[in-house]
């Protein structure tokens, strides 16, 4: 009896602590796994790595919080070469095992790009399967003239004659033995269109030693086929436990347009000869066959660089690698090209203004709503749609100058990202570098330079627990928008009657801001709705099901077309059977006109219009609606409106300038993520579109938790501060929350606390020197000492003083403002962790730490690395040993700068508030 009571009593034991596991997983932050923590992009410059320094360097990165590395070899550094290691040499392998099994032991994800620099190509590549360019030139000719001309056999590809009124006349059978072309034009004014192809002889930027050479064709498969057995045979040596990735850069193959199969590849996908319309082609005039021939040469290209990129992922996937591809720069529909790979992934150049107080601004302030978080959406929405469940981004590419970029200025370019779906953040970047290097080290010039050379890496620890807190909530759930907004892909494919083609760039954006889809998402998102892009490939795969649409697993309320002239006569009868099945399909202003493209435009035109003509409207307030089976078309005017009188509901956020996104979890609760990226403090009451019976708040700062003020009014709300530069996450729960305590709301300013000083200045670590230790009455930057030791002081110094508190009250607040500092500081009060001051405001709640009268404080400031640069180049001291430019990709000097503040600028308070 007694061994029978002791088991029920340990059933019941791990019962209970198995339920409440299972019930608490809900109110803590999500357990960390290795892909929440951020990567970095890591050069290996020459490929001069060795085992010592690769443990080295791995390790460093591991303990400051990085999750996972991007190996890409490039370029080397002069002086040396005898390091240099040829890549996918059997030595090279060697050094990736290493790498793997290394970072396996440290808990760390290793991709690799599938070549060196960028794009893909190397030393293996020949002129057959490198990237190529059309070219063509035009002749007159009259009647009855004999036409001559040499022909080039190994570059022609089509040389055809064309006349009004007649069909062309192809000039092949005309070309003798020795290729000399002899034709006598019959009757009418002739034009001849002849045709060649020739190598852009482009080479791999930034290419590695051992793969210098041509770029590969990226419109063909066979191409990527001859890349690929290159490493086959090496990766047959490669023992290590598997790579996690491989990476494809963004689209940086210039001036291709062409491939040898294209002739072929056109006539199967749109039915018909692209030569006999080759005047049309190259025209520049705006008529309307012109356009839909440009367009379908330019939706084939789509399709062969679509399959290309298929290529790469299916051997990838044959060998057990994930993919990561950044599909934007191509001339291809990049939805479909993103939602290929199993992590898409954008990236963002240069830095935003935001209008948050105290944060140093480089870029401007742009009058016109900022566009380029929703062109970040399109690589989130290809997951979304897709079933993906990361999204990653190069992150802080050029954000600002070498060694002038600072964490603060970091932290909201990544909200941003956060904002638009992105979940996986890979910096840009870290260099390889032995610790037998000279400051600062092996550096890539393109960079933000998270390096543990550079200051910033001090505190880099506190934002890499920023983002692993938000990412293993960003990548928990699933999304929870409401919309699809389909991309008018062909509107942009009949546009640009002088250009060829037409490539999809995230930094040159008219092909999105100057069609109307731009203005559509843009309202959507400042009118509180959740959408994601959707192509027309991504259409046919979508299905209804009780009034709902779901791609996959994921549900969506409706699809949004927006105006536009032409839509895939495909697309257009899916829409309509989506609709019969039960969905509501919403167009701006009107139908689209026409069917897209020139293949059997007359008979689908018929069939379009047949289709249309069937479709009954009546009109409903400002809209028109017709019935369609179980579902309905809507044209609205104001697709706000059509919103509204629909059940899809918007977030209050963005009324008060606060961005939002929000996940759905298991549960039925959601997590939504929020910033303010404003001026404005955010002090009321917020309803949200989902119900809840309780909130947690969630400080992705500093991890803290607390139920937030519940009331309901008209609706159910909750309370919210939020100052301007914070984020917070919102948990909600179908269940009231009883253990957790209140989240603490200031009320009032009851007592202000000045901290004056004097201080003692002591110089912790860094250089090119130690400066010696100061005294002060008031609160100084060292950078204005006129002393060089101190103006070229880049480093840690901290900065001591004693304060007095008169009266601590229970229930108060304590919040201590740092007022301004440069760049992050870490705080101590009697000698306890007040925690690390990085990102705006440097204010923290600090009343556990103080004691009645003398309190000591000290705060150890680290400032940017931008004054030694500046001591090295006034010095004269030979450090850019590798390719080096600056922002403007000008030679980099930093000699004669001005020394960047550094230091605590102040003022120094500490607020006491009452707790509302």
């Amino acid at each position: 009896m007694k061994l029978y009571l002791l088991f029920i009593i340990i059933i019941f034991c791990f019962s209970a602590i198995s339920c409440t596991n299972n019930n608490d997983s809900a109110y803590d932050w999500s357990v960390e796994k290795t892909e929440n923590k951020p990567g970095v992009y890591w050069w290996w410059m020459g490929s001069a790595v060795d085992e010592e320094n690769l443990t080295y360097n791995l390790a460093t990165l591991s303990d400051a919080g990085i999750g996972g590395v991007l190996v890409i070899p490039i370029y080397g550094v002069r002086g040396e070469e005898k390091r240099y290691i040829d890549f996918l040499s059997p030595k090279w392998i060697d050094m990736l095992s290493y790498t793997s099994k290394e970072a396996n032991r440290l808990h760390l994800n290793v991709d690799m790009t599938t070549g060196t620099g960028w794009p893909f190509g190397g030393s293996h590549i020949k002129k057959d399967n490198a990237a190529k360019k059309i070219r063509f030139k035009k002749y007159s000719v009259k009647s009855n003239n004999i036409f001559s001309l040499d022909i080039n056999p190994d570059t022609i590809l089509s040389i055809r004659a064309f006349s009004p009124g007649k069909n062309s006349v192809n000039l092949f059978s005309f070309i003798d033995k020795n290729y000399h072309l002899s034709w006598n034009a019959p009757a009418g004014n002739w034009e001849i269109y002849l045709l060649w192809t020739q190598g852009t002889k482009q080479k791999v930027k930034r290419a590695a030693p051992g793969n210098e050479g041509l770029v590969l064709d990226p419109f063909s498969t066979d191409a990527m086929d001859f890349y690929l057995q290159r490493f086959e045979k090496a990766f047959k040596k490669f023992k290590a436990l598997p790579l996690r990735s491989q990476y494809h850069d963004s689209y940086e193959y210039y001036h291709a347009n062409w491939t040898k199969t294209l002739f072929s590849f056109f006539r199967k996908l749109n039915g018909y000869d692209l030569q006999q319309y080759l005047p049309l082609l190259f025209s520049e005039a705006i008529s309307d066959s012109a356009k839909r021939i440009k367009a379908d040469f330019r939706k084939t290209l789509s399709e062969m660089h679509f399959q290309y990129i298929k290529k790469w992922v299916d051997w990838s996937h044959q060998h057990k690698w994930i993919t990561r591809n950044e599909a934007h720069g191509a001339p291809a529909n990049i939805l479909d090209t993103y939602a290929l790979s199993d992590i898409p992934e954008t990236e963002v150049f240069g830095s935003t203004y935001y209008d948050i107080p105290g944060l140093r601004q480089t870029a401007q302030k742009n009058s016109e709503p900022n566009l380029i978080p929703l062109i970040t959406k399109f690589s989130s929405s290809a997951a979304h749609v897709g079933g993906k469940n990361l999204i990653a981004s190069e992150t802080c590419t050029w954000l600002r100058d070498h060694y002038m970029v600072s964490l603060s200025q970091i932290k909201p370019e990544i909200d941003e990202l956060f904002l638009s779906g992105i979940n996986h953040i890979y910096y840009h970047g870290n260099a390889y570098s032995p610790k037998d290097a000279q400051w600062p080290g092996w550096i890539f010039y393109a960079s933000t330079h998270f390096e543990p050379e550079n200051t910033i890496w001090k505190d880099l620890p506190a934002l890499n627990k920023y983002v692993t807190r938000c990412q293993s909530i960003l990548q928990n759930g699933s999304p929870a928008n409401d919309i699809l907004l389909y991309w008018p892909v062909q509107d942009i494919w009949h546009s640009y009657p002088d250009i060829l083609i037409k490539v999809f760039n995230v930094h040159t954006i008219d092909w999105f801001a100057d069609f109307p889809m731009a203005k559509i998402a843009s309202s959507l998102k400042h009118s509180g709705y959740d959408f994601d892009y959707i192509s027309d490939k991504q259409i046919e795969k979508v299905k209804v099901e009780n009034n709902n649409l779901y791609s996959g697993k994921i549900t969506y309320k409706t699809i949004i077309i927006p105006q536009c002239t032409y839509i895939p006569f495909e697309t257009m009868q899916k829409l309509y059977n989506l609709s019969f099945n039960g969905a509501t399909v919403i167009f701006q202003k009107s139908l689209p006109l026409s069917i897209s493209g020139f293949t059997q435009f007359k008979e689908k035109q018929k069939e379009y219009s047949s289709l249309i003509n069937s479709i009954s409207f009546t009109k409903e307030n400002s809209s028109l609606t017709a019935s369609i089976g179980k579902g309905k078309f809507i044209i609205a005017n104001s697709i706000k409106s059509s919103l509204k009188n629909s059940s899809i509901k918007n977030e209050f956020f963005p009324t008060i300038d606060v961005q939002y996104i929000k996940r759905k979890r298991a549960d039925g609760g959601y997590d939504y993520f929020i910033a303010n990226l404003n001026n404005k403090k955010i002090d009321q009451w917020i309803p949200l579109s989902v119900n809840f019976k309780s909130i947690l708040l969630f400080d992705p700062l500093d991890g803290k938790r607390g139920r937030a003020k519940i009331r309901t009014t008209e609706n159910k709300e909750f309370f919210l501060q939020l100052e301007p530069g914070q984020s917070l996450i919102i948990r909600t729960f179908n269940h009231e929350i009883k253990k957790f305590n209140d989240w603490s709301y200031k009320d009032s300013i009851v007592k202000e606390i000045n901290i004056n000083g004097p201080w003692e200045i002591s110089f912790i670590s860094g250089g090119p020197i130690i400066p010696e230790s100061i005294t002060s009455d008031t609160l100084i930057l060292w950078s204005q000492i006129n002393k060089e030791q101190y103006k070229y002081f880049s480093g840690t110094a901290k900065y001591s003083t004693f304060f007095n508190m008169d009266n601590l009250e229970k229930d108060k607040l304590y919040l201590l403002d740092l007022g301004t500092i440069y760049e992050s500081a870490r705080v101590k009060i009697n000698n306890k962790d007040a925690g690390i001051f990085w990102s705006i405001p440097f204010i923290k709640n600090i009343a556990s730490l103080l004691k009645k009268g003398k309190n000591h404080l000290e705060i150890e400031v680290t400032n940017l690395a931008a004054n030694r640069n500046t001591y090295l180049d006034n010095m004269k001291i030979d450090w850019k040993k590798f390719f080096f430019v600056n922002i403007n990709y000008k030679k980099y000097n930093a000699a004669n700068r001005k020394s960047v503040d550094s230091g605590i600028r102040g003022p120094i308070k500490i607020y006491m508030y009452s707790i509302r």
